[in-house]
């Protein structure tokens, strides 16, 4: 049962990404992260009336908290890295790091067993991320923030930026970022160099430290939402939907492009994108929630390791709606993801 929590977790997550990286297309990265925390928020406290309290847990909403300021600093230095480093780098580095360090913390410091089948499921993991987010990609965009938005698709490029704002990636793996009607090509920087010449030391760490602080990140949202108590997780879901809406509030107000008065007429979704990014949202609160079902019935390790290949969704989907084509190593990490998804069930049952 547990296992499946595991799996339906990782469907919700990189369905709702799916989404959410569709609606970014036309609305930008900030904004729609900013939106998503609405349907959050919606499940979170749905759930927290449907289960009153006689008081609060002191415990749930500090660990509910902690989980929310890691996602926030995690995406944002994402956000950065992607605009310093290659895609591979940046998001393969992050997503990896988010893999592997909830494992660890559950070996080390949580009494989990160090089967050698559940470092083997961390290992198969850890590979099929890396092949699911380096396959080669056509001219086009790739909006993929983990665990937020994870889509790729054909979408008309300017010297490496959409033509709304989103992140855009060309043939050859490069990264650029600017604002909607932002004509300009990738961000430019006091630590950019110039082409064929050698980056800045400075330029070089932090292109490589950015990816792996925002993979610590979201790993903290994990083991924070995990440590949650059973008991009173309704609680400590409501305090990492609300503290995330209002920390991604003041990025949107402070970071979500245009006029004061355009992003003011965007604090609330709107129409057909704003309706399915907060159903994005609910989802990825439903994921939270499968996901903690999941951890303390088979343990942090297992549960990440699974759950970590949601990339495969949104590709999947992608394969199916938009007719595209994965690479060869996409498709390998397809065919990884699958062996993931039985390694974890095999696992559960030897523990069982």
């Amino acid at each position: 049962m547990e296992i499946l929590c595991a799996v339906l977790a990782a469907a919700m997550f990189g369905a709702g990404h799916y989404m959410s990286g569709t609606a970014s297309r036309r609305r930008g990265p900030v904004a729609v992260a900013y939106w998503t925390q609405f349907g959050v928020v919606a499940v979170a406290l749905t759930l927290l009336l449907a289960q009153p309290a006689e008081g609060w847990d002191t415990a749930a909403l500090l660990w509910g908290g902690a989980a929310a300021g890691g996602g926030v600093v995690g995406s944002l230095c994402l956000y950065a890295a992607l605009s310093r480093a290659t895609f591979t780098l940046a998001v393969g580095a992050s997503t990896v790091t988010t893999t592997v360090t909830p494992a660890l913390v559950a070996l080390v410091f949580l009494g989990e067993q160090a089967s050698p089948l559940r470092l083997v499921l961390v290992a198969l993991s850890m590979l099929t991320v890396w092949l699911l987010v380096s396959q080669k990609r056509g001219e086009g965009v790739a909006v993929v923030t983990s665990p937020l938005p994870v889509i790729t698709g054909p979408i008309s490029v300017v010297d490496g930026v959409s033509q709304d704002g989103v992140v855009g990636v060309d043939s050859s793996g490069s990264l650029g970022h600017a604002q909607s009607g932002d004509r300009r090509g990738p961000r430019s920087s006091e630590h950019s160099t110039r082409p064929g010449a050698p980056p800045s030391s400075r330029s070089g760490w932090s292109a490589a430290a950015l990816p792996l602080a925002g993979g610590l990140g979201y790993a903290v949202e994990l083991v924070g939402v995990a440590q949650i108590p059973q008991q009173s997780f309704t609680q400590g879901l409501a305090a990492w939907a609300v503290v995330s809406l209002a920390v991604m509030l003041v990025i949107f107000m402070v970071r979500g492009g245009g006029t004061s008065i355009a992003r003011r007429s965007r604090l609330v979704p709107r129409g057909r994108d704003g309706a399915l990014v907060v159903l994005a949202g609910g989802f990825s609160a439903a994921g939270m929630m499968l996901f903690h079902l999941s951890a303390a019935g088979i343990g942090l390790a297992t549960t990440s390791a699974v759950v970590a290949v949601y990339p495969a969704v949104p590709i999947l989907l992608a394969v199916v709606i938009l007719r595209e084509r994965p690479s060869m190593r996409g498709w390998a990490g397809l065919a990884c993801a699958a062996v993931v998804v039985g390694l974890g069930a095999l696992s559960t049952l030897l523990q069982g």
